[in-house]
């Protein structure tokens, strides 16, 4: 994935942390909100740049002649995977009754789940970004396990039919 890219799908989702912390200073929304559709927008985002991460940068970097590369392209798969169960655990909690019942609640889950994600995008950005281009050493393995789109379907279910996250 070229860096211009990159950078640019960091843009777009930190724009959209934006938009979701001043959703979450405002009042609460009203029941008649489509909180879904905002929540699965902000969703698809997400999980489509981690998955493209995983596939085009941290796999193949975990097969690059530099070893610290490699070491840095291992742990950030390890961050963005365990971001992602958090993630997956905030649906998990949210998936019942309007956050505007609990809004102060909510709010604040809100708040540090955007933290997590903002310092995940730059931490890519400081310490995956200087490392690019990947130099490879022998052949290429390809993507890592991680592909999150399993967890994109399961949220999707969870926002727009109700269907509980099954246990992980």
């Amino acid at each position: 994935m070229p860096v211009d890219r990159l950078l640019a799908q960091h843009c777009r989702i930190l724009a959209n942390v934006d938009a979701v912390e001043q959703f979450a200073a405002g009042a609460a929304p009203s029941h008649a909100d489509k909180m879904a559709d905002k929540r699965w927008a902000f969703t698809r985002d997400l999980l489509l740049h981690f998955a493209r991460m995983e596939s085009t940068i941290y796999g193949p970097m975990m097969n690059d002649r530099r070893e610290h590369a490699q070491q840095t392209a291992a742990l950030a798969s390890v961050e963005t995977a365990t971001l992602m169960a958090e993630y997956r655990e905030h649906v998990a909690r949210w998936q019942g009754p309007h956050p505007a019942d609990q809004w102060e609640t909510y709010r604040r889950a809100i708040a540090r789940l955007m933290r997590r994600i903002r310092t995940r995008l730059e931490a890519e950005a400081a310490e995956i970004v200087p490392l690019l281009p990947i130099q490879h050493d022998g052949p290429r393995s390809g993507p890592t396990r991680e592909t999150y789109a399993a967890e994109a379907w399961e949220i999707r279910g969870v926002l727009f039919d109700g269907v509980p996250l099954p246990n992980s």
